[in-house]
C-alpha cells in the first residue's frame, strides 16, 4: 500500500508560498470590487434616481475602502517590530477620503478618490519592498487598486443623472 500522498494544488505548501494570496483573501478582495462596478453600471443606466444614488454610494464606498486600506497598517503597527510611525500613516487614507466626499460634487469626488488609491498602493509597494507586508498582499493590491480606480473613474464619467435646464 502506498502511504505517500500528493497534496492538492492548493494544499499547505501553496498556502505557505509568500506570493500566493490565501483563497479567502482573494475572494474577499475581488468581491470588494463588485460594488464599484455595480455602481458604475447603475450610474450609466440612464434611470435618474438610481444613477444619482449610485454615484453617491460609489463615493461613500470608495472612502470606506480607502479607510480600510489604511487600517491594515494600524493593525500591522501593533506588532512589536514595526515602527510606531505606521500608526500615523494608517489614518492618512481616511483623512484623504473624507474631504472629497463632503466638499466636492459627486462625480468630481469619485475622481478625487483615485489618487488616494494610488498613493496607498505606492506606500504599500514600499512597505512590501521593505518586507513589512507579505508579497501576496502586494500582488493582490496591484489588481484591487486597478479595479477600484477603474470603477471610480467609470462612474465619474456617467452623464449627469439630473440634467439641468
Amino acid at each position: 500500500m502506498n502511504t505517500h500522498t500528493t497534496p492538492p494544488p492548493d494544499g499547505p505548501e501553496d498556502a505557505n508560498r509568500e506570493d500566493v494570496a490565501p483563497p479567502l483573501a482573494s475572494l474577499m478582495g475581488f468581491g470588494g470590487l463588485i460594488p464599484f462596478f455595480v455602481c458604475a453600471g447603475a450610474a450609466h443606466s440612464g434611470v435618474a434616481p438610481w444613477a444619482g444614488l449610485a454615484l453617491i454610494i460609489c463615493g461613500v464606498y470608495g472612502a470606506v475602502i480607502l479607510s480600510f486600506i489604511g487600517a491594515v497598517h494600524w493593525g500591522l503597527a501593533m506588532q512589536a517590530d514595526r515602527s510606531q510611525r505606521w500608526f500615523i500613516w494608517s489614518v492618512v487614507p481616511a483623512l484623504c477620503a473624507w474631504p472629497p466626499i463632503v466638499f466636492l460634487d459627486t462625480r468630481t469626488a469619485l475622481l478625487a478618490l483615485v489618487p488616494g488609491f494610488l498613493l496607498c498602493w505606492s506606500v504599500d509597494r514600499h512597505a512590501a519592498e521593505a518586507g513589512l507586508i507579505p508579497a501576496w498582499y502586494m500582488r493582490l493590491r496591484h489588481m484591487l487598486t486597478l479595479g477600484a480606480s477603474m470603477g471610480l473613474a467609470a462612474a465619474s464619467l456617467a452623464p449627469p443623472p439630473f440634467p439641468h435646464g
